[in-house]
C-alpha cells in the first residue's frame, strides 16, 4: 500500500542499483533471445559452461519439471561456479550432495517468474525465490565495468539470456540459502554482544530465536534494526548495567513487556519480512511494542529511521546498507548507526493507493503493466472483503486520459442496494498512527452510475458526507480555489479535459489507536445500471496539514 513515502521507490531505483556508477565505462545488460524451447535446452547446448548444474538437475529430478511450459528466472551457476561450491563446503562432486540438498539449491536458483536486470530496481527482486526467500542485487563495479550481483556473492556473468519458458542469467557463484535466524545471526557477531545480552535479559529475543507459524503455511516475519557495541558506546553505554541505568528503574522486572528496558529492545524489531525497499514503502511500520511505530524516510541516498527535526536539532538513525538487508530464516536483519528509542508519535498523512493489495502486487506480470488487468472473486483479497459481484484490478495503457495514480484503478462491479449484489465493500487501510484525520476518496467518475449514492464509515464511525461514483464532469467550469471551496480537490497531475477525476472530503475522523482500521462504503441510492466503480486513492490526511499537496501522477511521482 502506498502512503506518504511510496513514490520515493522510484527515487531508490536509482539509490540501490545505479549509486557509483557514474565512475564505470557501462553496466552489462546485454538481451540474448535463443530459439532453445527451453532453460534446460539453452543450458544442454553449452555443457562447457553448465554440465554440472544439468547434472544438478538431473540428479534432483527437476530437469523435467524446468524443461516444461512456464514463466521462470533461472540464476544458473557455472561449471566453475560449481566447482568453487564444491571446494567450500568440502565434496569433490556433485554425487556427494543429497537429493534433498540438490533439491534445495536448484529452487534457491529459480524464480516463478521472468525477471530480467530492468526490473532489478529496489536491491531486493520482486517475487521470492521457490525456496521461500527473496534474493538481493546491488552491482559491483571491477576494472571500470559494471555488473550486476546476487547476494553480495554472486556475479551475474551474462545476464538475460531469454528462452521460451523464461529468463537465465548466468552466475559465477552458487546462491546459498539462509541456515540461521535472525537470533543466531546477531550471536555469532560480537559486535552485537550488547545488542544480544539485552535480548536474553528481557527475554525479547525469544520472539526471533527460531521460525514459527501463524498456521501450516504462513511464517511470523521479524525484521531487526540491530545497534552495535559502537552505537552503544556513543551513548556511553557499555554493559548491561548501562543499559539499565538508562532505560528503566532500579529492581524493575525487565522481562515485564510493560518494563521500559523491555519496551526499549522490543521497538528495534519489526513485524514482517522488511528489506530496505519495503521500509521506503511505507512512512510507518510497526514493532513488537504495541502502538508504537518507526518512521522510515528516504534522504537522497540514505534510508533514515525516526527523522525527526526539533529546534533545529535533527535526530535519526541511518540504516548501514553495506552490513543490512541480510536475509535469515525467520527474517531480515539491518544495522543501524545510531540509537532508536521510542519517540512520540504525531499524526502522519497516508496517501493510500487501493490497488496496492499484496495479491495484486505478486501478479509481476499484471501490476502496473500497461493494458493488464484481472478480477478476482469474493474471498480472493484478504483485506478486502464485499458480499458478492467481482473487483477487477486494471491498469491503463500510458498515455491514457484517465489520470490515475500509477495508472491503475480497482473496478467494483457493481455496486447495487439490491440484495445479493455488492452494496457495500470493506477496506482494511494500510498502518495509520491515532490523531485526527480528514478523510479524502479519489476515484474516476462514471456518469453511467449517476445516482449511485455511498455512505463511508470508518470503524463503525459514519462520515456526514456522502459521495456518488456518478459525480460525472464535478467542477469542469470552475477554479482551483472555487473546487475547493465545496470541499473537493484536483488530487491529479495534469489537465483531465472532462474533470472525470475527482476527490471529496467525506468528513474528519479521529483514530484512536495507531494500527491498520477498516474503512466501508455502503450504497444508500439505486442505480439503474450495472457499471463498475472505479477506485482509485484514498486520503487520510492530519487535520492540520496541507489538504491539497502534495499531486499525485500516473507514474507514481508526486509533485509539490
Amino acid at each position: 500500500m502506498k502512503k506518504l513515502i511510496k513514490p520515493l521507490a522510484t527515487a531508490i531505483v536509482f539509490t540501490l542499483i545505479l549509486v557509483g556508477l557514474s565512475q564505470c565505462k557501462k553496466l552489462n545488460i546485454a538481451t540474448l533471445t535463443t530459439d532453445d524451447t527451453n532453460l534446460v535446452g539453452y543450458l544442454q547446448k553449452y555443457p562447457d559452461t553448465y554440465s554440472e548444474f544439468i547434472k544438478v538437475l538431473e540428479k534432483s529430478g527437476t530437469a523435467s519439471y524446468m524443461n516444461a511450459y512456464g514463466t521462470y528466472t533461472l540464476f544458473a551457476p557455472t561449471n566453475d561456479a560449481m566447482k568453487s561450491y564444491l571446494q567450500e563446503i568440502g565434496k569433490t562432486s556433485i554425487d556427494e550432495i543429497s537429493v534433498d540438498d540438490l533439491k534445495t539449491m536448484v529452487k534457491y536458483h529459480v524464480l516463478g517468474d521472468t525477471i530480467s536486470t530492468p526490473s532489478f530496481t529496489d536491491g531486493k527482486l520482486p517475487v521470492p525465490t521457490m525456496h521461500g526467500e527473496y534474493l538481493i542485487t546491488s552491482v559491483n563495479n571491477e576494472n571500470g565495468v559494471s555488473r550486476y550481483i546476487v547476494n553480495r556473492r554472486a556475479i551475474i556473468l551474462q545476464p538475460n539470456i531469454h528462452t521460451g519458458n523464461g529468463i537465465l542469467h548466468s552466475i559465477d557463484h552458487v546462491l546459498i540459502p539462509s541456515s540461521k535466524t535472525l537470533y543466531q545471526k546477531l550471536k555469532e557477531n560480537n559486535n552485537y554482544s550488547l545488542f544480544v545480552e539485552a535480548l536474553d535479559a528481557t527475554g525479547v529475543g525469544a520472539a526471533i530465536q527460531k521460525l514459527t507459524y501463524k498456521n501450516d503455511t504462513t511464517p511470523n516475519w521479524y525484521t531487526v534494526l540491530a545497534q552495535s557495541n559502537a552505537v552503544f558506546a556513543a551513548q556511553n553505554i557499555f554493559t548491561l548495567n548501562d543499559l539499565k541505568a538508562k532505560y528503566t528503574k532500579p529492581g524493575a522486572n525487565i522481562t515485564d513487556p510493560k518494563d521500559s528496558l523491555n519496551m526499549y529492545m522490543a521497538y528495534h524489531i519489526l513485524t514482517g519480512l522488511k528489506f530496505t525497499a519495503d521500509l521506503v514503502m511505507s512512512p510507518s511500520h510497526e514493532t513488537l511494542v504495541p502502538q508504537e511505530v518507526i518512521t522510515t524516510v528516504l534522504k537522497g541516498e540514505n534510508v533514515l529511521v525516526n527523522y525527526e527535526t526539533t529546534n533545529g536539532v535533527t535526530d535519526s538513525a541511518l540504516v548501514n546498507r553495506p552490513y543490512s538487508d541480510i536475509a535469515c530464516i525467520n527474517g531480515v536483519l539491518h544495522d543501524l548507526n545510531n540509537n532508536l528509542y521510542i519517540k512520540v508519535r504525531y499524526p502522519t498523512a497516508v496517501y493510500w493507493d487501493v490497488c496496492e493489495q499484496p495479491e495484486i502486487m505478486k501478479l509481476t506480470s499484471i501490476f502496473r503493466k500497461g493494458g493488464k488487468s484481472v478480477t478476482f472473486q469474493v474471498g480472493d483479497l484478504k483485506d478486502v472483503t464485499w458480499p458478492a459481484g467481482t473487483v477487477d484490478y486494471l491498469c491503463n495503457n500510458p498515455g491514457a486520459k484517465d489520470l490515475f495514480y500509477w495508472n491503475d484503478r480497482l473496478g467494483l462491479s457493481y455496486l447495487k442496494t439490491t440484495a445479493g449484489q455488492m452494496n457495500w465493500i470493506e477496506f482494511t487501510t494500510p498502518l495509520i498512527i491515532k490523531g485526527r484525520y480528514k478523510v479524502w476518496v479519489c476515484w474516476r467518475s462514471n456518469n453511467a452510475n449517476t445516482g449511485l449514492g455511498m455512505q463511508t464509515w470508518v470503524d463503525g464511525v459514519l462520515l456526514p458526507r456522502t459521495f456518488s461514483f456518478g459525480d460525472y464532469n464535478y467542477g469542469k467550469t470552475l477554479t482551483e480555489d472555487q473546487v475547493r471551496a465545496q470541499g473537493w480537490k484536483r488530487y491529479y497531475v495534469g489537465a483531465s479535459t472532462a474533470d472525470h477525476m475527482a476527490s471529496k472530503l467525506l468528513g474528519t475522523v479521529e483514530i484512536l489507536t495507531t494500527g491498520r482500521h477498516k474503512i466501508r462504503f455502503v450504497t444508500t441510492e439505486v442505480s439503474p445500471k450495472t457499471s463498475a466503480s472505479w477506485l482509485d486513492m484514498i486520503h487520510f490526511i492530519p487535520e492540520t496539514q496541507d489538504q491539497y499537496s502534495p499531486k499525485f501522477a500516473t507514474d507514481g511521482s508526486l509533485v509539490y
